[in-house]
């Protein structure tokens, strides 16, 4: 008897947690959403504070590693042309307790200071630890993908 008690127990709570992982993905994925529009839409304070202080990775231009964002800095790169013309698509969302890595694809155009658009599918990658403000990037990656790869490799 005291099997089935425990067994029953266990079904519980494994029941229980998932509405809550599920509540979590949602969490995490509107606020994937949230920050790349915050950063299509020019609101650089509202995007940067999507960010951990601590946050650092890798952006599109192959550049060297980006350690944290400046919102003056990205408002004076928008002032000198920059404008990201941006959507999401195929947003996926793993959960590991308090942090969330996520993966999705970036499809749009970027237009850099000097006028070059740059339109394309860029892969996008990053990893949240949840706060008291919220689900924070602590790490990301944005690279374009590549065009020739096989079909399987292909969105």
């Amino acid at each position: 008897m005291s099997r089935r008690v425990l067994g029953f127990g266990l079904v519980v709570l494994l029941l229980a947690a998932v509405p809550n992982v599920r509540a979590q993905e949602t969490e995490v994925s509107d606020a994937v959403t949230a920050t790349l529009t915050a950063w299509a839409d020019g609101e650089y304070e509202k995007f940067v504070s999507y960010y951990h202080a601590d946050a650092r990775g890798f952006f599109l231009d192959g550049g060297s590693l980006i350690q944290g964002f400046s919102a003056p800095a990205l408002e004076a790169m928008a002032q000198a042309g920059f404008k990201a013309d941006v959507t999401v698509r195929d947003l996926d969302v793993q959960m590991h307790g308090s942090m969330a890595v996520t993966v999705a694809y970036i499809e749009g155009s970027l237009t850099l200071p000097g006028g070059l658009v740059l339109e394309a599918t860029w892969r996008y990658s990053e990893t949240r630890i949840e706060t008291d403000e919220g689900w924070k990037v602590v790490q990301f990656h944005m690279s374009t993908l590549q065009s020739g790869m096989g079909a399987s490799n292909r969105p």
